[in-house]
């Protein structure tokens, strides 16, 4: 087994654990038990270090599997680089007060926040293909945080409840929360186009 399947197998494992780490930590608000899982999976960290996981496991398969060679495509390699780096970068420029006290709280937050996005990004610089990104693709790779946008607004104007406080509709107003949400949009936009530019650098040197 290659010590690239073997740290994307480790790197999928620590996905989980954050994830699993995560549960018990929040949301603080109070739910019913069918809500409480429905509102810890609105949080664009935990999608998104599940995404982690899912596209690891893939590449820590064997080579003939058929979800190694979905795993291994440059595209989706470089969006999830760069879901994951935004949500590092957004819990530390806007968010490191809202970890929750305790042991899972902490462990939690450092594997979700700190190290799993570590861990894909270092393994995106130094594994597998490179290279073939089109012009377009940081434009598409839009369409994940904008479904996850639309799904916090519907699921808060109903419930009342909202993940991130600089989404939070009812403290703020649509107007403020566009706006954050425009200029967060932005975020992944310039990233998404300086990844694909640092993707194409790793294909010459290649």
């Amino acid at each position: 087994m290659s010590s690239a399947r073997i740290l994307h197998a480790l790197l999928a494992l620590l996905a989980l654990a954050g994830i699993a780490f995560s549960f018990p930590a929040g949301p603080s608000v109070p739910t019913t038990a069918l809500l409480r899982p429905v509102r810890f999976f609105s949080f664009f960290t935990i999608l998104t270090n599940l995404l982690v996981a899912l596209a690891a496991i893939g590449a820590a398969l064997p080579p003939a599997h058929p979800w190694r060679a979905i795993a291994a495509r440059p595209g989706l390699r470089a969006a999830v680089a760069l879901h994951i780096l935004v949500v590092a970068l957004i819990f530390h420029l806007l968010l490191s007060d809202m970890v929750r006290p305790g042991f899972s709280g902490w462990i939690g937050n450092m594997l979700v926040h700190q190290v799993v996005p570590a861990g894909w990004l270092l393994c995106w610089l130094g594994f597998g293909a490179h290279g073939g990104i089109d012009r377009g693709a940081p434009l598409r790779w839009l369409a994940y945080p904008l479904l996850y946008t639309a799904w916090v607004l519907v699921h808060g104007t109903l419930g009342g409840w909202y993940p991130y406080p600089f989404m939070n509709v009812a403290a703020l107003g649509y107007p403020m929360v566009l706006r954050n949400v425009a200029l967060i949009g932005l975020v992944f936009l310039g990233l998404g186009y300086a990844l694909r530019w640092v993707d194409g650098r790793l294909e010459r040197r290649g």
